[in-house]
């Protein structure tokens, strides 16, 4: 899949599906997935029940991050390294 059609695809996700989550669309075990980045527990769960498993001939997956401190904060966090 061309760069094009993958932001056209998210570009739609976004306007059918709402533009509070974050789509990525990547290859996966089963094969082409969206990825559906919801902020918190409640949000993701809101996804599920309105997101189809299934979209455009991609597999969808919701997901959310369950670490309090931003993820980009951890990286760069200088006492880890």
């Amino acid at each position: 899949m061309n760069s094009h059609t993958r932001d056209s695809l998210k570009l739609k996700a976004a306007v059918e599906f709402g533009g509070d989550y974050i789509y990525t669309i990547k290859q996966g075990g089963l094969g082409p997935t969206l990825i559906v980045n919801a902020e918190t527990k409640s949000a993701a769960r809101t996804a599920r029940k309105t997101i189809p498993g299934t979209w455009e001939g991609l597999y969808v997956l919701v997901v959310y991050c369950t670490s309090e401190e931003e993820p980009e904060a951890a990286l760069y966090d200088p006492s880890l390294m």
